[in-house]
């Protein structure tokens, strides 16, 4: 079984919530109405932002100090907004068919037997207007990889059909067969294999480069040593 569900998501002075909003997303079907202005798409923004996934999905603010409640920028003065997913990864388990990488302490990973993990954004605007973002998992300061790497080990990948946008189905149900095949191989996680491997047969490229320049310079200094015996 490798199931996970968000089970809640936390917003603190997040665009027009303000305050401190906490959102349950009960497992099964849940379904948010309202008014349009009303905030429905903020909660998608919200995750989106959280995890990262806002230059893939089209998250709908042009800038991120735009997530910002607006009712502190306007005083000039430094602000902030943060966002919390909780994930439910109780009945989650990794793939048996991958050895668990060796990772350094300082790594952030998932820990055997975990039920939930929870992956926090902040967003801090400073009066001149540049601005800082940091990310934690359970608490622990990490990087945008670091979670992005977490969210691949639970089938949730940045780059992938996790997050159905408007015109997403559309855009779908017009697929040619090829398109449509690719889509499956992403949602099954062979796509991420063909992803690794690209990485992979950079990564021996570069290797391979690295090698034949040491190999010229190697026979230049042989020459230079032969002159000089």
């Amino acid at each position: 079984m490798r199931l996970v569900h968000i089970n809640q998501v936390e917003f603190e002075n997040f665009k027009s919530f303000g305050g401190n909003v906490k959102i349950p997303l009960e497992e099964g079907f849940t379904v948010v109405t309202g008014p349009n202005g009303s905030g429905k798409s903020n909660i998608l923004d919200g995750i989106l932002f959280c995890l990262g996934l806002a230059n893939s999905r089209g998250m709908r603010a042009e800038r991120l100090p735009d997530l910002i409640n607006n009712s502190k920028v306007k005083e000039g003065k430094s602000s902030e907004t943060s966002v919390s997913v909780k994930f439910n990864i109780q009945d989650w388990s990794p793939r048996e068919e991958f050895q668990p990488l060796e990772l350094e302490e300082e790594e952030i990973a998932l820990n055997k037997g975990q039920k939930e993990w929870i992956v926090s954004r902040k967003l801090r605007l400073m009066p001149g207007g540049s601005y800082a973002s940091t990310y934690t998992s359970d608490g622990k300061q990490c990087t945008l990889q670091q979670v992005q790497r977490i969210l691949r080990d639970i089938s949730v990948d940045p780059e992938g059909s996790n997050v159905v946008m408007q015109g997403d189905v559309t855009r779908i149900v017009s697929m040619n067969n090829k398109e449509r095949r690719n889509l499956i191989d992403e949602l099954a996680g062979v796509a991420l294999f063909d992803t690794r491997i690209e990485q992979t047969n950079a990564k021996l490229n570069d290797v391979f480069e690295k090698q034949e320049r040491c190999e010229i310079l190697e026979n230049e200094l042989q020459s230079s040593k032969n002159k000089l015996d």
